[in-house]
């Protein structure tokens, strides 16, 4: 007597089926690879990116830090008086860092992708115990002032203002993963240190540079 249907009878797993199986397993680790190799790849491109773009803004922030020689020899205060005329020597700065065309896009579109737009421009001047921001706007001209505590100051990438100096902050299209861009910001803040205050750090053993 028979209990065993024909129909629930095991089936083999043929070799084709087994090799079929292998491929599509294979097809499917290899395009998980492409994607963590691009995915590295790009965020070496950022990386590379930033770090070009940083030390073209310190570069155009120290061009415009015009300081005011007159009040230097006076009082040894380093002092940005004119901030409107700041901007535009830092407009042609970041311009000519940069290598951007008349449309503010960059020759080298592996790093920047599209136009760059100025997002902030402040000018800090420190005195003993005040600091005296001085933001200027898109057109040139002063759209805000506002002053405080010497140390409770931060500019706007979170980092504390203790000397006379200049942040800037841009923004612009970086190309991505298969193709999307995204819009990225960079942001720095360069101060200006006299040769007295730099004499000091030293004797200190204070290794701390004039950028931030």
């Amino acid at each position: 007597m028979h209990l065993r249907r024909n129909g629930c009878q095991r089936q083999n797993i043929s070799a084709r089926d087994r090799g079929q199986a292998e491929w599509v397993l294979g097809l499917f680790f290899l395009l998980v690879l492409a994607v963590l190799i691009n995915t590295l790849l790009t965020l070496a491109s950022w990386r590379s990116t930033a770090g070009y773009l940083e030390d073209a803004l310190a570069m155009s922030n120290l061009a415009s830090a015009l300081i005011d020689l007159e009040e230097y020899g006076k009082s040894h205060r380093i002092v940005i008086a004119d901030a409107p005329a700041a901007y535009d020597i830092y407009v042609d700065a970041v311009r000519d860092n940069l290598g951007l065309d008349d449309n503010w896009e960059c020759t080298n579109r592996t790093l920047i992708a599209g136009p760059v737009e100025i997002v902030d421009y402040i000018v800090y001047n420190v005195d003993q115990k005040r600091v005296n921001a001085i933001r200027i706007g898109r057109d040139g001209q002063v759209s805000e002032r506002w002053s405080g505590a010497r140390g409770a100051v931060k500019a706007p990438n979170g980092v504390t203002v203790e000397c006379t100096g200049v942040y800037s902050e841009i923004c612009f299209d970086v190309e991505g993963f298969a193709g999307i861009t995204v819009q990225a910001h960079k942001g720095k803040l360069v101060d200006i240190v006299s040769e007295n205050k730099e004499e000091s750090r030293e004797e200190s053993g204070d290794t701390e540079g004039g950028e931030t």
